[in-house]
């Protein structure tokens, strides 16, 4: 057996290529190939080819050309986005469609939940916890709105109180005389002819209600303009504990993120990029991600790492992982941390000087399990057709 290997010069691509030279299977990788490269590869009497790239619609394309010049051959392809993936079936419909995000997915949330048992916190602990978020939310925004909001009903209150306390109004005329001063337009008549204290503040209710209107429409107008990343009741609310907090968004942060939404964990994603792809999608998903630097001990706070039952730093950068790992086990000792980190010697070094955690090399897996499916019929959880949801993020 001979297998070809055409690749954009991705990490995947040679990790699949040195897997398959363990397994003894002989393999020729050619990298960026142009068309006649590949008719001219596919001359050399291959029975295997895969497709590995960064870019789907690369992938696409190589794949297509292999199939032109050579039909029916058995063609492996990497493929993210479900629509491209669908796409490459229908035209090919023999090949197996994978990616490395649906690979490494299930190896990462289990080393994220270790043995534990799937599924979150109980329904009124959820409710109770939502409750709580609710008076203490993560984006500036909504707690400008809800201090707004807050300040007003409590203005309403305490100048209802005081007019039927002080003014002996009843419980209708009370509440209107509130609502007159809160909407500014003018002190319930009997004020003037109470007590100079009253006076006082009734005026200094109408010029607080001014600042808390200004707070409260303000708070509004950013959490009706901006992309919603999280709300503060509902799915997409962020949870407060027993979850799994995944740092960086792109496709295998992403996968991970509705991998355990789907087995009942919470999950909350933390992405430095506001314009990254994948923090639109992930809103679909109806997984909440707050924008931020993973490192800083804020937002590690803000998106609950004292109750949390895991942390997944699966950045593109692996030097980012450790120094998220870091400010993680500084905000929490006890907390499990799984990291994105290739083998070498920063990943042993990360094992045996800082002890920080889990490392996942998921380009090593990734390319045992490709070379597995090269090589034989496809591994459990490599079907055909299979793919994540949509992305183009580097792996």
């Amino acid at each position: 057996m001979r297998a070809l290997l055409l690749t954009d010069g991705t990490a995947l691509g040679a990790a699949t290529a040195d897997a398959l030279k363990k397994q003894g299977v002989p393999v020729a990788v050619v990298r960026d190939p142009s068309d006649r490269a590949v008719a001219r590869e596919l001359q050399a009497g291959f029975s295997s080819v895969a497709v590995i790239a960064r870019d789907d619609v690369v992938a696409l394309r190589l794949a297509l050309i292999v199939e032109h010049f050579q039909p029916g051959i058995q063609l492996l392809v990497t493929v993210f986005d479900r629509t491209i993936a669908g796409q490459l079936q229908r035209s090919v419909p023999g090949c197996r469609v994978v990616s490395l995000a649906g690979i490494a997915a299930p190896e990462l949330a289990d080393a994220c939940l270790a043995g534990s048992p799937a599924g979150g916190p109980s329904l009124p602990v959820r409710l109770a916890d939502q409750l709580a978020g609710a008076f203490n939310p993560v984006y500036a925004g909504a707690r400008i709105l809800l201090a707004g909001l807050f300040g007003l009903l409590a203005l309403l209150v305490i100048d209802a109180i005081l007019l039927a306390s002080v003014l002996g109004l009843g419980a209708v005329d009370s509440l209107y005389g509130a609502a007159r001063t809160l909407t500014t337009v003018a002190a319930e008549p009997e004020v003037s002819t109470g007590p100079a204290w009253l006076k006082l503040f009734s005026a200094a209710s109408m010029l607080l209600t001014v600042a808390f209107a200004a707070m409260f429409t303000a708070g509004l107008v950013q959490r009706l303009l901006d992309p919603r990343l999280a709300t503060i009741f509902g799915r997409r609310s962020i949870p407060r504990r027993d979850h799994v907090i995944v740092i960086g968004l792109g496709q295998v942060g992403l996968r991970l993120c509705t991998l355990l939404k789907e087995l009942g964990v919470p999950v909350v994603a933390v992405e430095v990029d506001p314009a990254a792809p994948n923090v639109r999608l992930a809103r679909g998903y109806g997984v909440p991600v707050v924008i931020g630097h993973g490192e800083d001990r804020g937002v590690l706070e803000n998106v609950g790492v004292g109750r949390a039952r895991a942390l997944a730093a699966v950045t593109s950068n692996e030097l980012a992982n450790v120094e998220i790992a870091v400010a993680a086990r500084a905000a929490r000792e006890s907390l499990r941390v799984v990291m994105r980190i290739r083998e070498g010697d920063l990943a042993d070094e990360t094992r045996a000087l800082v002890g920080l955690g889990t490392v996942c090399d998921i380009h090593a897996l990734g390319g045992e399990a490709l070379a597995a499916a090269v090589a034989s019929e496809p591994p459990a959880g490599l079907s055909a057709g299979r793919a994540a949801p949509p992305d183009r993020i580097d792996r």
